[in-house]
């Protein structure tokens, strides 16, 4: 009995010594000591933080934006001021130089262009010094100066696009001097005020030819063919001054004529009043400008023109002609 007795006991503490034990979970690696083991983020906080991150991160570049537009803003309004300070230093020198001014525009259109003569123009306030618009085209404007520089007239020419003009070589003249149109918008006339006479081509912006003549000068219509008087000899002649080329009208009596009358584009009259031994003598010739352009062989502008262009062709079928010889003839040019 006692020892069933005993066997009981030992099968019932070995049963309380099972019971009382607990089983570990599987261990994880956390790199924190177990002190500073404060647990793991969920999914959805996780995503709240990059949430959070990309938010200051796309704040930060609005902000690096806002800074570099402040900075092209600031740097674009000194380049302003900066232009501004150099046309008003320009437009100063137009008021105190001696000299030829300096023009410079910052802005190109023909506008701004404009707008800087009309600023220059306002700016004198004296009758000596002046600055004039002669011509305003789609590409060059072409204007003259008064009271600058050794020559006290000179014409410049602006393109549109070019932040500064031109001097037009040769279009100068003293104070004595003047000019005007000789074909509107096409040919300028400037007079020395000494004989010396130049014709201006408005459209190439060059001096198309140069002569000495008395009074006022004749451009025949369609031509570049001028009627003048030389001032030594009073006698009428035609100049071409796209040739540089002239020829004496041959009239009666041909150095005793003092002026010209045109009718129209119809006929010239020259007339005249000479004396010889104290008698006073009236002489006149009228002549038609058609018969006046055949008897001298006088073209028009366009019909000189093709002429130069069928040289220019026959030039350089010539030239063609010579090398395909010299190819067939074993040459090399």
């Amino acid at each position: 009995m006692k020892k069933t007795t005993m066997i009981l006991i030992l099968i019932l503490t070995f049963v309380l010594i099972l019971s009382g034990c607990t089983r570990l979970p599987a261990s994880e690696e956390t790199g924190v000591k177990p002190s500073e083991y404060t647990g793991k983020l969920s999914t959805e906080e996780m995503q709240k933080e990059n949430e959070s991150l990309k938010n200051e991160l796309d704040s930060a570049k609005t902000e690096l934006e806002k800074l570099e537009k402040d900075y092209l803003n600031l740097a674009k309004n000194n380049e302003a001021i900066i232009s501004q300070l150099q046309e008003a230093e320009s437009l100063l020198d137009i008021v105190e130089s001696d000299d030829i001014p300096d023009f410079k525009s910052e802005e190109t259109d023909k506008n701004s262009i404009t707008s800087y003569l009309n600023d220059s123009i306002s700016s004198l306030d004296d009758s000596y010094r002046k600055i004039e618009i002669i011509q305003s085209t789609d590409s060059k404007i072409l204007f003259l100066t008064t009271g600058y520089g050794e020559k006290f007239s000179q014409i410049f020419v602006w393109n549109i696009g070019e932040d500064k003009p031109s001097l037009l070589e040769g279009a100068s003249f003293e104070k004595s001097g003047s000019w005007k149109w000789l074909l509107q918008d096409k040919f300028i006339v400037i007079d020395s005020g000494s004989g010396d006479k130049k014709v201006i081509d408005a459209q190439n912006s060059m001096v198309a030819g140069e002569f000495k003549a008395k009074g006022e000068i004749y451009l025949l219509p369609g031509t570049a063919t001028v009627l003048i008087q030389n001032p030594d000899t009073n006698v009428y002649s035609l100049y071409d001054f796209s040739s540089s080329t002239g020829q004496e009208l041959n009239l009666d009596s041909k150095n005793k004529y003092t002026s010209l009358h045109v009718d129209g584009d119809n006929a010239i009259t020259f007339e005249g009043t000479y004396e010889e031994q104290g008698i006073e003598y009236r002489v006149s010739a009228t002549i038609s400008i058609e018969e006046m352009k055949d008897a001298y062989s006088i073209k028009n502008i366009d019909e000189t023109e093709e002429t130069e262009n069928m040289d220019t062709i026959e030039s350089e079928d010539t030239l063609d002609t010579q090398m395909q010889n010299d190819k067939s003839e074993g040459k090399t040019a």
